[in-house]
């Protein structure tokens, strides 16, 4: 028989002083470092009646340490349509970039996203509606064109890496997830495991929309932090 590891705290580390080599992340060909950040039910959904409102304060707290490191925070626009989306951080002078990913730039002008007091880039296509691409524009978001029918999230990414942006964050949704999975350009995964169960069905998976990435994708296990019996874990994706 298998011997097995018995997992458990070796100590404790304060919150603010966790991840802070995201400061200086590794470099890749033409795109910025890029790490998921997502909270998990217990019966692995992340998300609970359409939205992502799953972990506890801890859980927010990791996320806003998680924003202090990035360049950039981005989500797609099926996110933003039912969660307020402002990744600012008190008192940093330089505030991340606040990217948001639409097909067809059809945004809820009312979100906090328009009020963020950094830069807010909308990635959207030429195949957007024009008035709704001026409604946004009006609302003082920039809006640029990567692709036709879909966002050409390989453009995207260049772009992004073009304007200075080392490490980008991205917050979901799953759809967006499992396209950046498709295209292997997800090299880090932030996962808290909450304790809670819904039994919800319908309920998203971490990873869905895109096609199946090529090859196997594994995690390499970083980190494991626990608090009040919520877990959170860093691990790197693994491409073979």
């Amino acid at each position: 028989m298998p011997e097995l590891t018995r997992l458990g705290p070796a100590g404790v580390d304060e919150l603010g002083a966790l991840h802070r080599d995201l400061l200086e992340p590794p470099p890749h060909p033409g795109r910025p470092h890029v790490a998921l950040n997502f909270v998990m039910t217990a019966d692995g959904r992340v998300s609970y009646r359409g939205r992502a409102e799953i972990g506890t304060r801890t859980d927010r707290a990791l996320m806003v340490q998680l924003r202090s490191l990035a360049d950039a925070v981005m989500i797609g626009a099926g996110t933003l349509r039912v969660d307020p989306f402002a990744p600012s951080i008190a008192g940093r002078e330089r505030q991340p970039l606040a990217v948001v990913v639409s097909r067809t730039c059809e945004l809820p002008l009312g979100n906090a996203f328009f009020a963020h007091p950094g830069d807010r880039l909308v990635a959207t296509t030429t195949g957007a509606a024009p008035a709704a691409v001026s409604a946004v524009r009006a609302a003082g978001a920039q809006v640029e064109l990567f692709g036709d029918a879909d966002v050409d999230l390989d453009r995207l990414l260049g772009a992004l890496r073009e304007r200075g942006i080392r490490f980008l964050l991205c917050e979901g949704g799953p759809i967006l997830a499992g396209q950046l999975l498709a295209r292997r350009c997800v090299d880090e995964l932030f996962l808290t495991h909450a304790t809670l169960v819904t039994a919800e069905p319908g309920a998203r998976r971490l990873f869905e929309g895109g096609p199946a990435p090529a090859g196997t994708v594994r995690l390499e296990r970083v980190t494991l932090h626990e608090h009040r019996g919520e877990r959170y874990e860093r691990s790197l994706v693994r491409y073979e």
